[in-house]
C-alpha cells in the first residue's frame, strides 16, 4: 500500500493535467453513461410494448418485431462501439485519471500489460455478447446483417430521434387494439348472456309442456277412475282404468316429477348462496373495510392495465332467471307430485284386487279370497282417512264384480271364459303393476308400495283367518293344534294369488351386480321395495304380536310341548317363507307362445325361471335381518321351556335312581316301551335298567318334537349334568355312602303317605311314587366284585355310546336340510364341523366315566379279589404242624390250598372275559398276583423262621437222624414249601402273569432253594 504522502509527491514530480480537461473528459464520460441509460431505458420499453403487442394482442405483425429488435440491438452494439472509440479517441484524457484507478509509478511496459488485460476483458465480453445474440431470433437476424452495420450513424442520439415516433406510434396501435378487443369481448360476453336466456328459455318451456302434459295425463287417470267408481256398477269402469295406456304415463310423470324435485332442490340452493353472498358483501361495507376495497380496486386497475381481456377470462354473470321460474312453479310441482302418488297408489290398489280375483277365479283357494276381498271392503268402508297422509280407502272401488277382459268386455265375478285371454290378461296386469312400482320407486315412495300391498292384499286374509278358534282348530282349548296348518294355508294362498307380484317385486328391485369383493361373483344390491320382508312377512308377525290373546296363547303357553310345537311351525314357516313365495310355476304353452311372439324384455322379466335359488336365499336373508324378526325371536321364553325340559328328564331320572338303589341293580326301572328296549340293547348293548332309562333321557332331549336349535347348548348342558349325576350316585354307592336297600326314615315315609306335600323338583330330589319297601338287607354293592364289574361294564358302553351314536344323534337333529348339490356340500362341510364341537362339549361327560371305571377295575376289583385269593395264604401255618413230630415221610406232592389261591381270580376273569373294558388290559390281574404273591413270600419267610428256631431246640434229634440216614422235620418241611413254590408259579403262569415280573416270586424262590437242593439229593438217593 502506498503512503499519502509518497502519491503526492509523485504527483508534484509529474506533469498534472488541468483541471479543466478533467471536468470535459468527465462530462462526456457522464453524456455517454446518460446516452447509455436512455438507450437502455428505450430498449426495455421497446421490449414491454413488443411483448404487449405481440403476446396479448397478436396482432402486431412478425416481420416489423424482427426489424425492430435487430434495430434495437445494432443501437446497442454501436453504443458498445461507441464506448470503446471514446475510450481510444479521449486515451489522454483517461491517462489523467489513472492515479485514481492504477498507481502512477507504473512503467510503459506495466501499462501496456494493463491494456493487454482490458482488452483481453473486452474480448471476452464481446464473446459473451455474441453468444447472447445468436441465443435469440432478433440477435441472428442482427449477426445476418454483416456489412451493414458498419452503415449505422454513429451518433445514438439521432438514432433514438428517429425511433421515437416509430415507438409512439407502435403503443399507440396498441391502445387501439386494446380497446377494439374490450369491445369484442363485451359484445361475445352479452351475445353469450343472451344464447344462455335463449336456451333456459326453451329449457323452461320444455319443462313447462311436460309438467302441463303429465298433469293432463294424472288428471285423465283420476276423472277416468272418478267417474267409473261413481258412475257404473257393472265392474267395467275398474277394468277401464287398469289399462296400459293409463298406468304408463303415471311412471313417466313420475320420472318428471323426480327431475322437477332434483331441479327444484338445485335452484333453492342457488338461490340462498346467491342471498348469502350479498347479505356479506353488505356487512362488509363499513370503515374498516374502505382501505381494503380502495387497495382492492387498485389492484384490479393495475391488472386490468397488464393483462388482456378474453373470454376465458370473462365468466358470465350468474343468470338465476330459470332458478326463480323454478320457485315460482314449486308449489305447483309439489301438488303434481301429491297428485302423481295418489294416481300410483290408487293404481296399485286396483291392479292388486283385479289380479287377486283373477287368479283366484281358478284356484282352490278362491272362496277364501272371496271372503278375505269382502272383509277388506268392509275394513275399507269404516276406516278414517288419516290426516297428512294419502287416503287410499275412500277411493278403492268394490270388487265384487271385477273384470278380466282387456278389451272392454265384462265378465262378471272375475272369471274369464278362455284360459288364453285370461293368462294375456295376467301378463297386462303383471306389467302394469311394474309400472306402479317403479314410479313409486323413482320417487322415493317404496315403504308406500310395501304398505299397501301389505293393506290390500295380506291384511285381509290374516283378519279371515287369525284367531283364536282356528288356532285351536282339531286339538282342545289352548293347544294351538291348528298354527301348523294356519301358516301353511295362508303361504298357499298368498302365493296363489300373489305370487307374480311378489316375483316381479323380486327381480326388479334386486338385481344380481358383479362384486369385485367376491372376485367377480354375483352380489344383489338392494333398492327401495321388499314385497316379501315388508309386504307380507311383516304384517303376518305384527298380527300375531299384536293381539294379546293369540301372543298368550303362542308366545307363553306354559305347556312344554306346546310350546315346542308352536315355535317349530312358525320357525318353518319363517325359513321356508320365501322358497314357497317364490316358487316357481309351470308355464303353459300360451304363455310361452306370447313371449316368443312379442319378444319384450318386459315379458320376459316375468319368466319364472329368473327366480333362482340365490334369489331365494338372499329373499330369506332379509328376512331374518328385518328388526321385525329379532322382535318375534324375543318374544320366545326358551329359558323357561329348557327348565321344563331339563326337569322331566331330571324327575325320570331321579326315579330310576331311587328305585335301583331300594331294589339292586336288577331292579326294572325303564320307563321306555319293550320295543325302544330292546333297540337299545341291540344297539348299544345296555344290559342294567338303569343305563338304559340314563341313555334314553338322553336320546329324548334331542327328539323332534323336544329340541329347539336356539337351546342346543343348553340341552347339551344339561346331558352333561344328567351324566354327572349318575357318576355321583354310582361312586357314592361304591364307596359306601349310599346304601342299597336300606330303609326310608319315618318322616319322609309319612309325608309321602300322609300330607300330601310333594318334593322338591331336582337333580338331587327323589320321587316318592317309585318308592317300595327294601327286597333285601342294607348292603354295598361296592363289596361285590361281580357288581362292580357289571357296572364299571355298563359305564364303558355309556362312554363309548356318547363319543359315537350319541354325537351322531345330536348333529342329526341340529343339522340343516339341504336341496341342492353345492348347499349339500357346504352342508357336509358344516356338519364335519358341527360334530368336531360337540364331541368337544361332550368330552366333559365321557371324562366324568373313565376315572370310574378305572377305579372299579384297578382299585375296588383288585382290592376284593385279592382278599379272596389271600384266604388260603392262612394254610400256609398249617405245613409245619403236618411234619412236626409226625414221622411222615419226605413230600412229593404240593399241598393242596396252593391250587385254590388263584380259583376266585380264574373264575373272576372267566366270568367277565367278555366284560372287560379295552382300557383295562391285564394290569389289574398282574396287581392281584403281585400282591397275593407278597402276602405267600411273607407267610412262607415268617414258617421258614419259626422252623428255624425249631430246630435249634432240636439240635441233637436231627443229628441222629441224619446219622440213620432220614430227613428231619425242618428239611421235609422246606421241601414242601419248594413244591408248592413249583405249584404257584405255574398258577401264575395260567392266570396269564409273567413269574418273572413278580418279585414275591423271586423272593419265593430265594426262599425255598434249600428244598430245591433237598429234591434233588431225594432224586438222586432213589
Amino acid at each position: 500500500m502506498v503512503q499519502k504522502d509518497d502519491l503526492s509527491s509523485n504527483r508534484q514530480k509529474k506533469k498534472e493535467p488541468t483541471w479543466d480537461h478533467v471536468e470535459t473528459s468527465d462530462k462526456e464520460i457522464r453524456s455517454n453513461g446518460g446516452t447509455m441509460r436512455s438507450v437502455s431505458g428505450h430498449k426495455d420499453h421497446e421490449e414491454e410494448a413488443n411483448h404487449a403487442i405481440s403476446g396479448k394482442a397478436g396482432h402486431v405483425d412478425s416481420k416489423k418485431e424482427s426489424f425492430d429488435s435487430a434495430k434495437i440491438a445494432s443501437a446497442g452494439e454501436e453504443t458498445l462501439s461507441s464506448s470503446t472509440t471514446t475510450a481510444t479517441t479521449h486515451s489522454v484524457d483517461l491517462e489523467s485519471l489513472i492515479p485514481s484507478i492504477v498507481p502512477a509509478s507504473l512503467s510503459t511496459s506495466g501499462l501496456e500489460h494493463r491494456l493487454r488485460q482490458l482488452r483481453e476483458a473486452s474480448t471476452q465480453h464481446s464473446q459473451i455478447l455474441t453468444q447472447k445474440l445468436a441465443s435469440s431470433q432478433s440477435g441472428q437476424n442482427l449477426l445476418h446483417m454483416g456489412s451493414a452495420l458498419s452503415t449505422l450513424p454513429p451518433d445514438l442520439q439521432n438514432l433514438m430521434a428517429q425511433l421515437q415516433p416509430f415507438l409512439n406510434a407502435v403503443e399507440q396501435a396498441e391502445q387501439d387494439e386494446l380497446q377494439r378487443l374490450e369491445t369484442l369481448v363485451a359484445t361475445a360476453s352479452k351475445v353469450q348472456h343472451k344464447s344462455r336466456r335463449i336456451q333456459q328459455a326453451h329449457a323452461a318451456a320444455n319443462l313447462y309442456a311436460d309438467l302441463q302434459a303429465a298433469e293432463l295425463a294424472v288428471e285423465h287417470y283420476r276423472r277416468t277412475r272418478g267417474a267409473g267408481a261413481s258412475g257404473s256398477t257393472d265392474g267395467s269402469s275398474k277394468n277401464q282404468t287398469c289399462d296400459i295406456d293409463l298406468i304408463a304415463p303415471l311412471e313417466r310423470a313420475a320420472h318428471l316429477t323426480s327431475c322437477l324435485l332434483a331441479d327444484l332442490n338445485v335452484a333453492n340452493e342457488q338461490v340462498r348462496n346467491m342471498t348469502t353472498a350479498h347479505r356479506s358483501s353488505v356487512t362488509s361495507k363499513d370503515g374498516s373495510n374502505k382501505a381494503t376495497s380502495g387497495d382492492a380496486s387498485k389492484q384490479q386497475q393495475a391488472k386490468s392495465a397488464t393483462s388482456v381481456p378474453t373470454l376465458r377470462s370473462t365468466p358470465l354473470e350468474e343468470d338465476t332467471e330459470l332458478a326463480y321460474f323454478l320457485l315460482r312453479l314449486a308449489p305447483r310441482i309439489r301438488r303434481f307430485e301429491s297428485n302423481t302418488v295418489t294416481a300410483l297408489l290408487h293404481a296399485m290398489e286396483d291392479l292388486l284386487l283385479q289380479l287377486q280375483e283373477l287368479r283366484s277365479s281358478s284356484s282352490p283357494s278362491n272362496e277364501i279370497s272371496s271372503s278375505s276381498n269382502h272383509l277388506m271392503s268392509e275394513d275399507k268402508k269404516q276406516q278414517p282417512p288419516q290426516s297428512g297422509s294419502i287416503s287410499l280407502v275412500s277411493s278403492a272401488p268394490n270388487s265384487a264384480n271385477n273384470t278380466t277382459s282387456t278389451n272392454g268386455a265384462s265378465t262378471t265375478g272375475g272369471s274369464s271364459s278362455e284360459p288364453g285371454n285370461k293368462e294375456e290378461r295376467e301378463l297386462d296386469l303383471l306389467i302394469m303393476f311394474g309400472h306402479c312400482m317403479r314410479g313409486l320407486a323413482i320417487l322415493g315412495r317404496g315403504s308406500d308400495v310395501e304398505s299397501i300391498f301389505a293393506r290390500v292384499a295380506i291384511m285381509p286374509l290374516i283378519r279371515s283367518k287369525v284367531s283364536m278358534g282356528r288356532l285351536d282348530q282339531g286339538g282342545s282349548r289352548g293347544e294351538c293344534a291348528g298354527l301348523f296348518s294356519l301358516l301353511d294355508e295362508m303361504a298357499t294362498v298368498i302365493q296363489q294369488s300373489y305370487g307374480p307380484v311378489l316375483s316381479l317385486g323380486e327381480i326388479m328391485f334386486h338385481v344380481d351386480v358383479a362384486d369385485s369383493a367376491t372376485n367377480g361373483d354375483s352380489a344383489s344390491v338392494a333398492l327401495d321395495v321388499d314385497l316379501i320382508t315388508a309386504g307380507v312377512w311383516v304384517p303376518i308377525v305384527t298380527a300375531l304380536m299384536a293381539d294379546s290373546a293369540i301372543k298368550m296363547a303362542i308366545f307363553s303357553p306354559g305347556i312344554a310341548s306346546v310350546l315346542q310345537a308352536n315355535y317349530v311351525a312358525l320357525d318353518t314357516f319363517l325359513s321356508e317363507l320365501a322358497s314357497r313365495l317364490l316358487r316357481q310355476e309351470n308355464e303353459t304353452d300360451h304363455v310361452k307362445s306370447i313371449m316368443a311372439e312379442e319378444g319384450n324384455d318386459d315379458v320376459l322379466m316375468f319368466n319364472a325361471s329368473f327366480i333362482t335359488k340365490e334369489r331365494k336365499r338372499r329373499a330369506q336373508e332379509r328376512i331374518y335381518a328385518h328388526p321385525k324378526t329379532a322382535e318375534f325371536s324375543k318374544r320366545w321364553n326358551l329359558p323357561i321351556y329348557y327348565q321344563l325340559r331339563f326337569g322331566e328328564s331330571c324327575t325320570r331320572l331321579n326315579k330310576a335312581v331311587d328305585q335301583t338303589r331300594r331294589e339292586g341293580w336288577i331292579a326294572h326301572v325303564f320307563t321306555g316301551s319293550e320295543a325302544r328296549a330292546e333297540e337299545l340293547k341291540s344297539k348299544s348293548g345296555f344290559e342294567l335298567s338303569l343305563f338304559l332309562e340314563l341313555f334314553d333321557v338322553l336320546c329324548d332331549l334331542w327328539r323332534p318334537d323336544v329340541i329347539l336349535r336356539p337351546l342346543a347348548k343348553r340341552f347339551l348342558r344339561g346331558a352333561v349334568q344328567l351324566v354327572g349325576r349318575t357318576i355321583s350316585f354310582i361312586n357314592d354307592s361304591m364307596d359306601g355312602k349310599i346304601t342299597f336297600g336300606e330303609e326310608e326314615p319315618p318322616q319322609q315315609q309319612h309325608e309321602r303317605s300322609g300330607d300330601g306335600t310333594e318334593q322338591e323338583d331336582g337333580l338331587s330330589s327323589l320321587s316318592a311314587e317309585a318308592s317300595s319297601p327294601p327286597t333285601r338287607a342294607p348292603y354295598c354293592w361296592g363289596e361285590s366284585e361281580d357288581d362292580v364289574a357289571a357296572v364299571a361294564w355298563e359305564l364303558a358302553i355309556l362312554e363309548s355310546s356318547i363319543r359315537n351314536e350319541y354325537v351322531d344323534r345330536v348333529c342329526e337333529a341340529l343339522q340343516e336340510k339341504s336341496d341342492n348339490e353345492e348347499t349339500g356340500k357346504s352342508t357336509r362341510t358344516s356338519l364335519e364341523e358341527l360334530k368336531s364341537l360337540v364331541s368337544s362339549v361332550l368330552e366333559e361327560a365321557s371324562s366324568q366315566i373313565h376315572p370310574v371305571i378305572d377305579k372299579s377295575w384297578n382299585e375296588i376289583i383288585v382290592k376284593l379279589v385279592t382278599a379272596k385269593c389271600s384266604g388260603p395264604l392262612s394254610a400256609v401255618k398249617g405245613v409245619a404242624v403236618m411234619y412236626r413230630m409226625t414221622n411222615r415221610p419226605p413230600p412229593t406232592q404240593p399241598s393242596s390250598f396252593v391250587g385254590t389261591i388263584f380259583r376266585p381270580l380264574n373264575d373272576f376273569s372267566r366270568s367277565f372275559r367278555n366284560r372287560t373294558p379295552e382300557m383295562i388290559g391285564a394290569k389289574w390281574k398282574q396287581q392281584i398276583v403281585v400282591t397275593v404273591s407278597d402276602r405267600y413270600a411273607a407267610a412262607v419267610d415268617e414258617l421258614l423262621t419259626t422252623v428255624q428256631r425249631t430246630e435249634v431246640a432240636l439240635k441233637n434229634r436231627k443229628a441222629r437222624r441224619i446219622a440213620a440216614g432220614g430227613m428231619s422235620d425242618g428239611e421235609k418241611l422246606k421241601l414242601q414249601l419248594y413244591l408248592d413254590y413249583k405249584c404257584f408259579s405255574q398258577s401264575v403262569r395260567d392266570v396269564g402273569v409273567d413269574p418273572a415280573t413278580v418279585i414275591g416270586l423271586s423272593k419265593l424262590k430265594e426262599l425255598t432253594a434249600e428244598g430245591e437242593a433237598l429234591q434233588s439229593r431225594q432224586q438222586t438217593s432213589t
